[in-house]
Parts: C-alpha cells; sequence; structure tokens
C-alpha cells in the first residue's frame, strides 16, 4: 500500500475534521456564568437553558478544574448529559475580601455531531466566549450574557423555519470543505483543536505510536498534568483523532465492532466525575476474547492527581510533564504507565519513525515561504555549477539539522531497550552478508518512509497530512490482518475439501499463526513484545480471533537446556554460552487425514517459510 495510491482517500479520512474547520458556528443549548465565592465556593451566577438540562452540581466544578486559580486564562472542554461543554476562564483583580483576585467562567453545552461527535463545533464558539469572561472577570454586569442568549435564541427559530434548507446546505458545505481544507492556500482555522498536533508529537516523540496502540485497543486512557489544561484537552482530541477507524475499513472487520471505530471523549474530569468514570469502566456488550466483554473505552484529562490513585478507574495513565519542565534545556519526557504501574516505552521501530517524521516537519517548518519570482523559469541552469554553490542541498542540511535535534533531544528511556535476541542477529546478518547492511532492516524503512508519503503536498495543512499519516498506519494494520486471517480461511477450507469435509472447521476465536514478516509488513516492531501483545488483543477486539506470533515464546537468544530454549539471566550468561534460536512454525493439529499431494503443498510451504525467517538457530559462544 503506498502513500500515492492512498492520497485521494485521505480526503475521505478528513471529512470530519474539514467540516468542523468551516462549518457555522453550533446553536448553543444553554449558556451560563460561574463565580468563585470564597465562602461556598463554585457557584452558577447567571444561566439560561433551551430545554430541561440540569446544570447544578456538575458544570460549576468541570468549567473550573483544579488549579485553575494559578492562571490568568484558560479554555476547558468537557462533557455533561450528553451534550459537548466549552468553558472559557478569566482570572480578574478583585478586593482584599476576595483576596485580590476574582474568578469566573463562562461556558457553554452544544449539541454533539453525529454519532461520535466530539466538540460538536464548540470550539468556533471560544473566541466569544473569551471575551465574555474577560469582560466579566472585571465587573459584575450580565447584560453581554444576555445577549449572545437572545442571538442564539433567534437563531434557533430560523432553524426551525428553515430546516430542509440547512440540512441540505450543511451537506454540501461538508463535502465542499474536504478539498478546500487541504488546498495550498488553506489552513486549519484559529481555536481548532487539529492546530495542537504538531505540539502533541513534539511531547510524546516515538510515545505517540504507544498512544495510538491504547487507543485503538479501546483502552481507558487519563491524561494528568497542570493547568492550563486546554492543551491537556486538545490532546484528549488529537488522539481520539489519531486513533480513528475509516469507515473504508468497516468491511474489513467483524460486525458488531461499529461502536469501536472512534475512542470516545470525556475531556477534562474531576474529582466529581469519579461516579462517572466507574460508570464506563463496566462491561459493555460487543464482541472480542470469548468469555469476555470488553470495558467502555475512553480518554480523558485531569489536573486532580487522586484520581490518578484510583488505579480500578483507568488502564492507561499519562503524566504530563508541566511547563516549566519542558521550558528547561533538558526535555521532559512524559511517562505512560499501566494501572499495574508499568511502564510503557516505544519500540525501537517507533524511534526510527518518528525520526522520519521528525525530519518531514522539520523541513516543514523551515521552509522558505513560496515566492512567484522563485519559478523553475526564472532558474539559471548554470547555477548548479557556481563556485559558491552550497555543498550541501537545503534537504540534505535540513535533514543533518533535524537528526541533530532529535538526537540531542532524545532519552533512550522512553524506549524498549535493545533485546540480546535482536543484537545478535543483527551481528549475525553483518557477518553472513560481509558487513553489508541489513536488508530486512533496510525493507522496514522503506515501507515507513513510503506509508508516510510527502507531508509537502498538503502545504499549509500539514496537521491534515499528519492525520492522514496515522490513519494509514491504521488502515494497514485492518487490512494486513485481515488478509491474513482471510487466508488462513482459505487453507483450512481446502483441507477440508481434500480430507472429504472431515475435520474441524475453522472459526471466530481459532488461532491465527503469524511469522516475523507478517508483522513487519503491519508496520510493527518484529522484536517487540509489547507489538506481539498489541496484535494479539487487536484481532481478538476487531476479528475475534486469537493471534499467535510465530516464534513468539523464544524469539532471538537463549539458553539451550534439555532441547528447549530459555531465556537467559545474567548469571546463566557468565558461565555458559548461549544461542540465536527461534522455534519452529506451529503446526495445526486438528487433521488427521492427508494426501500425498497435500503432504508436498505442505513442505515446500514449511521451507518458504523457514527461509523467509532468515535463520532457524544459529550457534555463537558470547560470554
Amino acid at each position: 500500500m503506498s502513500a500515492s495510491t492512498m492520497s485521494a482517500s485521505d480526503v475521505e479520512v478528513e471529512a470530519e475534521a474539514a467540516a468542523e474547520a468551516a462549518s457555522e458556528a453550533p446553536l448553543v443549548e444553554a449558556l451560563f456564568l460561574i463565580r468563585f465565592d470564597k465562602k461556598v465556593g463554585y457557584t452558577i451566577a447567571w444561566k439560561r437553558t433551551k430545554s430541561e438540562i440540569a446544570l447544578e452540581d456538575g458544570v460549576e466544578y468541570k468549567s473550573l478544574p483544579s488549579g485553575l486559580h494559578a492562571v490568568q486564562s484558560d479554555l476547558v472542554y468537557f462533557t455533561h448529559a450528553g451534550y459537548a461543554g466549552l468553558s472559557a476562564f478569566a482570572r480578574g483583580e478583585g478586593s482584599a475580601e476576595e483576596r485580590n483576585a476574582t474568578f469566573v467562567s463562562v461556558g457553554v453545552l452544544v449539541q454533539n455531531q453525529g454519532r461520535f461527535g466530539r466538540l460538536g463545533r464548540a470550539w468556533l464558539l471560544a473566541a466569544r466566549l473569551e471575551r465574555l469572561a474577560t469582560t466579566l472577570a472585571d465587573c459584575q454586569t450580565v447584560a453581554p450574557l444576555e445577549e449572545f442568549w437572545a442571538e442564539q435564541v433567534t437563531a434557533t427559530k430560523d432553524k426551525a423555519a428553515n430546516t430542509g434548507k440547512v440540512r441540505g446546505h450543511s451537506r454540501a458545505r461538508a463535502i465542499s470543505t474536504v478539498s478546500a481544507l487541504v488546498a495550498d492556500d488553506e489552513t486549519l482555522p484559529e481555536n481548532h483543536p487539529a492546530r495542537s498536533i504538531l505540539h502533541y508529537l513534539d511531547t510524546f516523540g516515538p510515545l505517540a505510536f504507544r498512544l495510538q496502540q491504547a487507543a485503538l485497543l479501546r483502552k481507558r486512557i487519563l491524561f494528568v498534568g497542570n493547568a492550563p489544561v486546554r492543551t491537556a484537552c486538545e490532546f484528549v482530541y488529537n488522539l481520539s483523532v489519531l486513533s480513528s477507524i475509516s469507515s473504508r475499513d468497516t468491511q474489513h472487520l467483524l460486525p458488531g465492532t461499529e461502536d469501536l471505530l472512534r475512542l470516545p471523549t470525556l475531556f477534562s474530569v474531576g474529582v466529581h466525575d469519579i461516579p462517572t468514570l466507574q460508570e464506563w469502566g463496566q462491561p459493555k456488550h460487543g464482541r472480542h476474547t470469548p468469555g469476555e466483554r470488553p470495558m467502555a473505552g475512553w480518554v480523558a484529562c485531569t489536573t486532580d492527581d487522586i484520581i490518578a490513585t484510583k488505579t480500578q478507574l483507568y488502564d492507561l495513565v499519562v503524566e504530563l510533564p508541566t511547563a516549566v519542565d519542558t521550558g528547561g534545556q533538558q526535555k521532559r519526557w512524559p511517562k505512560i504507565r499501566t494501572s499495574d504501574g508499568r511502564l510503557v516505552r516505544a519500540s525501537q521501530r517507533d524511534v526510527s519513525r518518528y525520526q522520519l517524521l521528525h525530519k518531514e516537519l522539520f523541513k516543514q517548518r523551515n521552509r522558505p515561504p513560496a515566492s512567484p519570482k522563485n519559478t523553475d523559469e526564472d532558474t539559471d541552469p548554470d547555477d548548479s555549477n557556481d563556485d559558491q554553490a552550497p555543498l550541501l542541498s537545503r534537504d540534505e542540511n535540513d535533514g543533518k539539522r533535524a537528526e541533530d535535534e532529535f538526537n540531542e533531544m532524545y532519552d533512550d528511556s522512553i524506549a524498549e531497550p535493545m533485546t540480546w535476541s535482536r543484537v545478535a542477529y543483527q551481528g549475525f546478518m553483518w557477518w553472513a552478508t560481509a558487513g553489508e547492511r541489513d536488508s530486512y532492516t533496510t525493507t522496514e524503512r522503506e515501507r515507513d518512509r513510503e506509508l508516510m508519503g510527502e507531508l509537502a503536498s498538503y502545504s499549509q495543512s500539514v496537521e491534515t497530512g499528519i492525520i492522514a499519516y496515522f490513519h494509514r498506519q491504521t488502515s494497514l494494520l485492518v487490512r494486513s490482518l485481515s488478509h491474513i486471517i482471510q487466508g488462513h480461511r482459505e487453507e483450512d477450507s481446502e483441507d477440508d475439501d481434500e480430507d472429504g469435509g472431515e475435520g474441524e472447521s475453522v472459526g471466530e476465536g481459532e488461532v491465527v499463526v503469524m511469522d516475523r514478516n507478517d508483522v513487519s509488513r503491519m508496520g510493527l516492531d518484529t522484536w517487540s513484545e509489547a507489538d506481539r501483545v498489541f496484535v494479539n488483543e487487536f484481532g481478538s477486539l476487531y476479528f475475534g480471533r486469537m493471534v499467535h506470533v510465530q516464534g513468539s515464546e523464544c524469539t532471538g537468544v537463549g539458553h539451550v537446556s534439555h532441547g528447549k530454549c530459555e531465556r537467559p539471566t545474567s548469571e546463566r550468561h557468565q558461565e555458559s554460552g548461549w544461542l540465536l534460536c527461534t522455534r519452529m512454525p506451529l503446526k495445526k493439529k486438528k487433521k488427521k487425514k492427508k494426501k500425498k499431494k497435500k503432504k508436498k503443498k505442505k513442505k515446500k510451504k514449511k521451507k518458504k517459510k523457514l527461509n523467509s525467517q532468515g535463520w532457524l538457530a544459529v550457534a555463537d559462544a558470547i560470554g
């Protein structure tokens, strides 16, 4: 699957982001003003709603998360009673009785758009809410709120009178916006949360791919950090968008997985949302491992550290570095831990992929503005022979600078260490090929580069190019695994035909066996145990099949003992040598009758698999 063949489809993939980018502001279902009273705490000082929406004991805490008193202003995204919420916080000057400061928040509730609506386009109201909050922080009037609400009432009546026209216009606008967004002279509008995707990648680096995997498995993911919370809320949005599954790929998935296409977003949550998080943690109906029902996944953020101590509420917690940490010379990377405390690290292939992505983004950021005068017709063909021409081209120079920048900020503690098996295998390949570069690794890098495509083709809308890149990764994963499973079904069908219909048919829940080449073609690290676990869970969740990676029990370096291969301990490594090995391919035990022709076919197939493995067992006494 090449990037070029996917370019046309990328436009469809970004339909939602594009529709949100240019649509009209949504109608407000509720408008409210929250003030902090030193005697009673947060109170709803003013409110208006179009329907019976209960605001008390909810929105006042969601609109003013813990820690906002330390910042001057902020934007907070949240959910309430099935609506998307957005509030603008502002800090004003107060009297001595008010501790010389006033804290207000102006918020709205809007309807979510569609089945998987994230924000209901509430971000289009951000600028208006910020102006209102700044004004009301220094005065007690509510006249601006009354005016805003009157506008909404009028707009609602107009929409009701033109329901058919509005629907037709919205549909046409959404379609036309898709192509408009990716044009050379188009960018995402101000306040669109997707504009922070570059900051998201800078913050997480190679760990962004691990977060994508967890989100694809629809885990419960909690970002924990300090105020301001706008960045964390936008990270929630970004992760949900990057881990979405395109509607084009649903045909490959198991029926009943429609609810898994996108990860639900809760945005900012606090202590008062703990009952809601407990409810979301209850098993829901859906297809998963036989006998198991998946939890309802979500992604949210909080400034309340106490939620992070309640490990039963989440599957993954992401500790965000503070603004002070990121301002130092040494970059502070986020810490990602499972609910049982295990640290999540990026694979070595994740690091390699991020280096490619970082290099492309570096070129985009340092690209000189296009000038109409600098055309090919104006270029002197003899300029390339000028003695004053640079020795390195701009692309080569930018690539070198990007590599230096990455090496300066990179910390190998965020990545899985190189396994003994990987080191030994690479050493053997270097020896076997007389020092030539490992063609297997080279092939992986070429695939990764092709999958990334040319971000330059997106010009000003580089954020859209990044989203498309992550979606291509997901599409590659879905289609590759679907192809492998389909291949197993065809093999089993042939076996049944040749055996006269005898033997069990392979169906949902049966094990699908993959080799390291399959894992590599899916864009994963063949040496990473975490990637093997991910493939198994992904196959179970979306295809109802258990996936076993050939050699996963002992891939690479192990100690030979009584014909078995065991991983070496440091003591055993010091006492004796060890072997570079892999297990034989798994054999299916369900077939009893086999014809001679089938046996020959099996032998050829088996030999081909072993050859593609690269090696079966290479002894090398080290240590």
